[in-house]
């Protein structure tokens, strides 16, 4: 092979890898209700050029899902993201259309990014827990499963019905707003309840199913 094919063989090889996009780093510049606008902060060199890349509008951003459930978090302007690009062209899966040949025949193209959003600079990092770590407002909806001991700081709403299996301590103030109803035993160390003052007394259920006897 003679020096100057080599090179022209070696031009087009590099042409074409340079064209095959795989994954960059970019920047979200606008957040819609089911996608993100980005751009890309990896210059591309064009003919020894420094080219900054426009904005990519519309990209699918990624989530955890599985089955009925998925995990979502709040994207905002100035939020890094990796993309990804696609082998194919896939226009007509994202429009609800699976086995189907691609609608054009790019390949490895700009058009075709997922956004993975959550990757920091060296400044921005986060630190490597040892547990679990969830920082911001959190919503839920389904059941939700305990295991363990759970300490929390701050104020506590319950609109619903609790039931405990087990013991309750509390060590401060109970204020009840409404009815209570006893099964059992209510031992009442001192308290007031509806404006009438209790000293320390014990209170046997009746069979209405609430205390009986004179308040204390």
């Amino acid at each position: 092979m003679s020096e100057e094919l080599y090179q022209v063989l070696d031009d087009k090889l590099f042409e074409a890898l340079a064209n095959l996009h795989t994954m960059t780093v970019a920047r979200v510049t606008a957040v819609h209700a089911t996608t993100i606008n980005c751009r890309p902060v990896i210059n591309r060199m064009l003919k020894g050029q420094s080219v900054q890349l426009p904005d990519f509008i519309e990209v699918p951003p990624v989530f955890l899902q599985g089955g009925g459930s998925y995990t979502a978090h709040p994207i905002a302007v100035g939020d890094y993201c990796l993309l990804l690009f696609t082998e194919r062209c896939f226009d007509r899966w994202y429009a609800g259309s699976d086995f189907q040949p691609p609608l054009e025949m790019r390949m490895h193209d700009y058009s075709d990014g997922f956004a993975v959003v959550g990757v920091n600079t060296a400044s921005g990092a986060f630190m490597i827990p040892d547990v679990i770590t969830h920082i911001g407002d959190t919503y839920q909806q389904g059941d939700y499963v305990h295991d363990g001991n759970r300490e929390q700081t701050g104020n506590y709403t319950l609109t619903g019905d609790q039931v405990i299996n087990g013991n309750l301590t509390i060590n401060g103030n109970l204020t009840v707003n409404g009815d209570i109803g006893c099964s059992g035993t209510l031992t009442v160390p001192a308290a007031t309840i509806g404006g009438i003052n209790f000293g320390t007394h014990v209170h046997p259920e009746n069979d209405n199913g609430g205390p009986t006897g004179d308040p204390q």
